[in-house]
């Protein structure tokens, strides 16, 4: 009971000071370790603050169960013989003394606030706790990881996620967080199984804690009863609502509810879309087929690399992809993170209009202007891309460095644009990519190609290259469409470079018309 009224006033004093979404506009607690470690030792903190005040309350309740052992103990003796009690002067002279002192002080101690405080420690520190925006930006995180990689609810509980076993687990609240989730993006049936985990996982000797943290069975099961109804399974339904007393008599009446307002999904726009075939490459299950494709040294694109061939490794011939080994040092990696790191922001894809922030992509991005290219280190790249490619790079155009935190991803999508906004009339669409690997993702993070069902994990140094267009006829090659598998431990870095066709003309023209729909030079 004690325990309970701590932390009703407690979360009364976090509820108040409740940050706006703006308050800390740099920080990101998925992509961010550093942030992520301040928000750990902040509870460290706030655990220790706590305790002072559990302390604080104990000797308070240790004062008042003193004073009335105190005051018991003649009470007591006095039980029977009240009267000749009574008749004592020395008891006469306690009582009355006793009575209109000593309880004016006791109620005045009662009234005395503690933990003053640690309730203000709290309110404090909760403008720097995450927003509804960063708890819904996590939950929707570990919702990409259990769709793509397939983790059913036992599974992530026991701390196992696609093979690999994580030392943790989730709470009976968490689980309840993740199949509203699934509730409101009309996946019903997965929300069923969480749900039913989750009601699993009430413990009945915590419901006052779960009473202040505003959670109780009733609310599992009334979400659950809805999913039965959207299944149109109106028994099972029934069946949930009769598990507790309190929904079971207004259980007609609640099923009725359900069928007459029937729920109303998130539009598919605000979903990140993860097809099952990119899911399934995804996964670790997945592995590439062998091919009669070697590995080489590549000294002959630039004349520079007859004195220092690149390691080339033949991944795919059609479409055509490879990727070269240790092109990049440590020292010029972590140049490249350093001075682009304050320059990330949340990542924008184009959606047929213009640049805009989706869930298609769950990531921060910097975007590194021509002014930046001055840097020595940009320089040197740009120098290698030119020795791995052959092809010409515009300077004018700038690179993008983009870090994948928990959960970050990329849905399947095209490199070209195959549209006509300034920079591809001026420059024309993207014919190659370049991606350069700036750190190792030690899960999850792989890109996947789902034609030619090719998947490559992100390491460090490593550089992947492919053709946007078919070579003769610059047609779009829909091949290359490709995607970022979400990061399931650690971060992933990479810097992307996108070479457009108007450059190479006098390097790899057309040598026919293709069938592209869209012509950019008329």
């Amino acid at each position: 009971m004690i325990l309970c009224l701590i932390l009703l006033i407690l979360a009364s004093a976090a509820a108040q000071s409740q940050p706006k979404r703006n308050f800390h506009p740099l920080r990101d607690f998925l992509t961010s370790k550093e942030d992520r470690m301040e928000l750990l030792l902040l509870d460290r903190k706030l655990i220790s603050n706590l305790m002072e005040y559990i302390e604080e309350l104990q000797n308070k309740i240790k004062v008042l169960q003193r004073f009335a052992e105190m005051i018991r103990t003649p009470l007591e003796e006095a039980k029977g013989r009240e009267e000749e009690y009574l008749s004592n002067p020395l008891h006469i002279f306690r009582l009355i003394r006793h009575m209109h002192e000593d309880w004016r002080h006791v109620e005045k101690f009662m009234r005395r606030r503690v933990g003053k405080n640690q309730i203000n420690f709290i309110k404090e520190k909760a403008r720097g706790f995450p927003s509804k925006e960063d708890a819904d930006d996590a939950t929707e995180a570990i919702y990409r990881i259990i769709l793509t990689y397939d983790v059913p609810p036992k599974d992530l509980v026991q701390g196992l996620i696609d093979g690999v076993q994580y030392n943790g687990s989730i709470s009976a609240i968490d689980c309840f967080s993740i199949g509203n989730l699934l509730f409101q993006y009309g996946e019903y049936s997965a929300a069923v199984a969480w749900l039913s985990y989750s009601f699993d996982l009430v413990e009945p000797e915590y419901n006052t804690v779960y009473e202040v943290l505003k959670f109780n069975s009733s609310e599992v099961l009334s979400l659950l009863a809805r999913c039965f109804v959207q299944l149109d399974r109106e028994e099972d339904a029934r069946t949930t609502l009769m598990a507790l007393p309190n929904l079971a008599k207004r259980s007609e009446d609640l099923l009725g509810l359900y069928k007459r307002k029937r729920h109303v999904k998130v539009s598919r726009d605000l979903q990140p879309a993860l097809y099952e075939e990119f899911n399934q490459m995804c996964r670790s299950s997945h592995q590439n087929k062998p091919s009669r494709l070697h590995c080489r040294y590549n000294a002959t694109t630039t004349p520079f690399l007859r004195l220092a061939p690149l390691q080339m490794e033949e991944l795919s011939l059609d479409p055509y992809i490879v990727v070269y080994h240790n092109v990049l040092s440590e020292e010029e990696i972590a140049k490249v993170e350093r001075d682009a790191e304050p320059l990330l922001e949340p990542s924008e894809v184009y959606d047929g209009k213009s640049f805009t922030s989706s869930k298609k992509r769950t990531a921060l991005g910097a975007w590194i202007p021509e002014e930046h290219y001055h840097w020595p280190v940009l320089n040197r790249i740009n120098i290698r891309i030119h020795d791995m490619t052959g092809l010409k790079l515009n300077r004018k155009l700038p690179m993008q460095m983009i870090k994948y935190g928990f959960g970050g991803h990329y849905d399947i999508h095209d490199d070209y644009f195959n549209d006509s906004f300034p920079t591809i009339k001026y420059y024309g669409d993207s014919m190659a990519t370049v991606l350069f690997y700036l750190n190792d993702a030690r899960h999850g993070g792989s890109t996947v190609f789902t034609s030619p069902q090719l998947k490559v994990p992100s390491e460090r140094g490593k550089v992947l290259f492919w053709y946007n267009m078919r070579g003769e006829t610059h047609d779009l090659d829909e091949q290359t469409l490709h995607g970022a598998c979400p990061v399931i431990y650690g971060t992933k870095t990479i810097l992307s470079r996108w070479i457009h066709e108007f450059d190479q003309m006098f390097i790899q023209p057309t040598y026919r018309r293709g069938n592209r729909k869209f012509f950019l030079h008329e």
